[in-house]
């Protein structure tokens, strides 16, 4: 049952994380993130694909060119070019994302997960307007993501899946052979039981008959014997009364 149920839970959880959508962006050429408007459920993954120096920074909508304070947001490094990262959007609130290479921000190499639809005022070109005249900056180290493609991961999930659902079958079949083997043990033994009740009933019924055949043969000899004696006395009777 222990099996059944892991399985059942380790296969629901691969089904959930296939349901993710992965989006694709292209990093350059040129200072551009293309597409640079991206539309993405919880969950799902934005995945970009470099080319050589750029980067990918978090920041605020008030502080375009400025990584999130705290060491919060994303960072990807400078990965080189061809190379993937990507990170996975953690709620639907929206996520701006700029170049920290010196000039890119400013010149509108920036992009937005989500847009905000409560506030007309906070578009994209407002935010690339914003960052004209702001100073770039990056994070020290990558956070906030992974490096490789989403569908380097659809063969892990895979052959997962295939063994969970082998170890399922595998289970399924081992109980149904004991249960097989069970019922088959105790059908022999219930055969066994009944031939050994049947014999032991004839055994029995052959010695009483026996018996009873031998008591009848012995009663008829000493009926004989009574019957000669009984006419030898009429016959000595009979003498005395003529003498």
């Amino acid at each position: 049952m222990y099996s059944t149920v892991s399985g059942s839970i380790l296969l629901s959880v691969l089904a959930t994380s296939a349901l993710a959508a992965v989006h694709s962006v292209q990093v350059g050429p040129g200072l551009s993130y293309t597409p640079d408007t991206v539309t993405a459920d919880e969950g799902d993954w934005v995945e970009f694909t470099f080319g050589a120096g750029h980067d990918v920074v978090q920041s605020s909508f008030d502080g375009p060119c400025v990584p999130l304070a705290s060491g919060l947001g994303v960072y990807s490094g400078f990965p080189s070019g061809g190379e993937v990262w990507r990170f996975q959007v953690n709620d639907t609130n929206p996520i701006w994302l700029y170049c920290s290479v010196p000039g890119h921000c400013q010149g509108g190499m920036s992009m937005v997960v989500n847009p905000p639809s409560a506030n007309a005022s906070r578009t994209l070109d407002a935010y690339q307007s914003a960052s004209a005249d702001a100073n770039s900056e990056a994070p020290d180290t990558p956070q906030g993501g992974v490096f490789g493609a989403a569908s380097d991961d659809d063969s892990t999930s895979s052959d997962s899946s295939s063994s969970a659902t082998a170890s399922a079958s595998a289970s399924a079949s081992a109980s149904a052979s004991a249960a097989s083997s069970a019922a088959s043990s105790a059908a022999s033994s219930a055969a066994s039981s009944a031939t050994t009740s049947a014999s032991s009933t004839a055994s029995e019924t052959a010695t009483g008959t026996s018996a009873g055949s031998s008591e009848t043969g012995n009663v008829a000899p000493a009926n004989l014997a009574a019957s000669g004696m009984m006419f030898a006395g009429m016959v000595a009777a009979g003498v005395a009364a003529v003498l």
